[in-house]
């Protein structure tokens, strides 16, 4: 029975050899690949090796490549489906980039104009030249308060520091008027519940009469609950 017979292998490319191995395993290594038809074969006890490939009763173990398939060669032909597109070219690119370079002039515009109006009331009231004297640090708890002159009369003006004043705290005549609007301004849903810093900024050629007579009623009440400190704003004397 060809099961029974007992072969000696000689695998060449490790020149390893198996001795008195069954014929059914010889077989089977075949069919998995480990022997391939230039391996030898001999059977036990003779002294010839043998091709695997060239003795018939290994031929149907052999692995044989299958014919070509009409369906094959038409696939074949078929157009190949890339995943990716071609990139554009550097021209196509450029077109769709965004220019920033408006959008970078009309950003340092900004900042200049803001860099110009951030400096607060210095700029809506030109305040006394002094080359000594107390300056307030700008915060989000100062308010300025405002005193110039308009055909000859005292006008008064409030607001954030650094920002210019509404309409509504702009220009107030009298001293009644101020207190109203301030005690407004701090109460509103912003301000309310704060105490503040008040820098007093006050033309050169208004009196100091009027600075004291503000500063008086900002000591009153109900105004001094909400006023903590208050600074009376100069201009830096230039030498």
């Amino acid at each position: 029975m060809a099961d029974k017979k007992f072969l000696d292998i000689w695998i060449v490319d490790s020149n390893m050899v198996y001795r008195e191995v069954p014929f059914n395993v010889v077989t089977d290594w075949i069919t998995q690949g480990r022997l391939l038809e230039t391996d030898k074969f001999r059977h036990s006890g003779t002294g010839e090796w043998l091709s695997i490939g060239d003795a018939p009763e290994f031929i149907p173990y052999l692995p044989r490549p299958e014919p070509m398939r009409a369906e094959d060669q038409a696939e074949a032909l078929e157009p190949v489906q890339l995943d990716f597109q071609a990139q554009s070219s550097r021209s196509e690119l450029a077109d769709d980039e965004v220019d920033m370079i408006p959008l970078i002039d009309v950003s340092l515009v900004l900042l200049i104009f803001f860099m110009l109006t951030a400096s607060g009331i210095g700029a809506f009231i030109q305040t006394p030249a002094a080359e000594y004297g107390e300056v307030a640090a700008p915060s989000d708890t100062t308010i300025w308060v405002g005193i110039a002159l308009q055909e000859g009369r005292p006008v008064y003006s409030l607001g954030d520091e650094g920002k210019s004043p509404s309409e509504q705290n702009k220009n107030l005549p009298t001293l009644n008027d101020f207190a109203a609007r301030f005690q407004a301004f701090v109460n509103d849903h912003q301000h309310k519940g704060r105490q503040f810093e008040v820098s007093i900024n006050a033309g050169p050629d208004v009196e100091a009469g009027l600075v004291r007579s503000l500063t008086a009623e900002l000591e009153k009440d109900p105004l001094r609950k909400n006023v903590i400190r208050k600074y009376v704003g100069v201009s830096e004397r230039q030498p």
